[in-house]
């Protein structure tokens, strides 16, 4: 029996339930499990599933959750990661570590980790996108900076490409809490940036490089799908909508979103003759809620895999979870991606031809409509996600991961 600790950032849902699928394979197969994490926020993804979770300190506000995200999405450059928050995560990690002796440690974008794990000697493993990876940005030829469609936006995302591809194997620049925190335990930081954030085995959770066959780094492998697949039942309201006489439409924007975007999408939804089903309601108050038609049903967590049969087309951030499970269900979707990797996770999907990318603009010029009456009745993009669907489908990623993981432990 191995003993494996999971340490998903858990003020992110995508990440959060990515380690739960993980999770649940290796506790089927009898190994030992243990969650820690910082934020209260999606806790309740982990402790449902079955599994322990170890808060540890010091906690995660919610205001330092969403800077985070601000950070991530580009429209903030300070983060929270202080000297002493780092050093306090660092000291809070090295005592679990050495209090349950994990063989592995699988993580999501937890930073600090990438210290603990490397100063008490415990094998990583990584289950993460495939945009921004070490393989990705080998061979990248254009990154999606920029949201437009226009032609300079395509030509300032080719640039952003180019450089990305020559210079990213070449920086070293680390945050200085980081690094400080470092050398008081002796741990040296020094070479490219990219070594730091990669771990002992980089597990590719994206469908595309593993049916593309894609060339990837070393310690990176493709696992296929990895996304939320939660026990929880549907609401006993959706079931009317098994026998809809017209169409259903679903809005998720995961731990991503945010109180305006999600209203001005559901607003617009609502002037069309189609049922709307959305997750958003953790971000609108109940004056939002109001301001809402009875077409619109708002809840603040589905289990949107289930969703499949139910609905007709989806609305999302681009998020990798929420990707794989539009891609999963066999309708196509729209998506808005809110930063780099999601924007990413969209083209891919734009490629193949079972999506469509829209931007903030396109909401702000009221052209939500319009897009989704193209997702209802475009056959090509219809039949290609029915096509996605059925290839996407044929892969176990969690069990992939496990099987990597359990590898890696014995290695060790």
């Amino acid at each position: 029996m191995s003993r494996i600790l999971f340490a998903p950032e858990t003020f992110n849902l995508g990440e959060t339930s990515r380690g739960v699928e993980v999770a649940r394979v290796l506790a089927r197969r009898g190994h030992d499990v243990l969650f820690m994490g910082y934020s209260p926020r999606f806790a309740n993804c982990v402790r449902d599933a079955g599994f322990a979770l170890n808060l540890l300190e010091p906690s995660l506000s919610d205001a330092d959750a969403d800077a985070l995200i601000a950070v991530d999405q580009g429209r903030r450059l300070r983060h929270p990661f202080t000297t002493s928050m780092v050093r306090q995560r660092v000291d809070s990690e090295l005592a679990l570590i050495r209090s349950w002796r994990p063989d592995v440690i699988v993580i999501g974008t937890t930073l600090s980790i990438f210290l603990s794990a490397r100063i008490a000697g415990v094998p990583l493993s990584y289950v993460k996108p495939f945009p921004l990876s070490r393989g990705h940005l080998a061979h990248v030829r254009a990154l999606p900076m920029f949201a437009g469609n226009g032609r300079a936006a395509q030509m300032g995302n080719q640039l952003a490409g180019t450089l990305a591809r020559r210079l990213a194997p070449r920086i070293r620049w680390k945050p200085s809490s980081f690094s400080r925190v470092a050398h008081e335990h002796g741990l040296d930081l020094t070479g490219p940036t990219l070594a730091l954030l990669a771990s002992d085995a980089d597990l590719i959770a994206s469908p595309f490089p593993l049916i593309d066959s894609r060339p990837l780094a070393a310690g990176e492998a493709a696992v296929g799908p990895v996304y939320s697949r939660s026990d929880a039942a549907l609401p006993a309201s959706l079931s009317a909508l098994a026998s809809r006489s017209r169409p259903c439409v679903y809005v998720g924007l995961g731990s991503s979103g945010n109180a305006g975007l999600a209203h001005r999408l559901l607003s617009q939804l609502g002037e069309m003759d189609i049922d709307v089903i959305t997750s958003t309601g953790r971000f609108l108050d109940e004056a939002a809620r109001c301001s809402l038609p009875d077409s619109i049903r708002i809840f603040d967590f589905l289990p949107a895999h289930r969703l499949a049969g139910l609905v007709d087309a989806s609305i999302i951030h681009g998020g990798e979870g929420t990707v794989q499970t539009a891609c999963a269900s066999g309708v196509p979707f729209a998506g808005i991606g809110l930063q780099l990797e999601q924007r990413c996770n969209i083209d891919e999907c734009v490629r193949y031809g079972n999506a469509l990318r829209f931007t903030p603009a396109d909401v702000r010029k009221g052209r939500l409509p319009a897009i989704v009456t193209r997702l209802l009745t475009d056959e090509v993009l219809q039949r290609r996600a029915r096509v996605l669907r059925d290839i996407v489908n044929q892969f176990d990623g969690p069990s992939a991961c496990a099987d990597r993981i359990l590898a890696l432990a014995r290695r060790n």
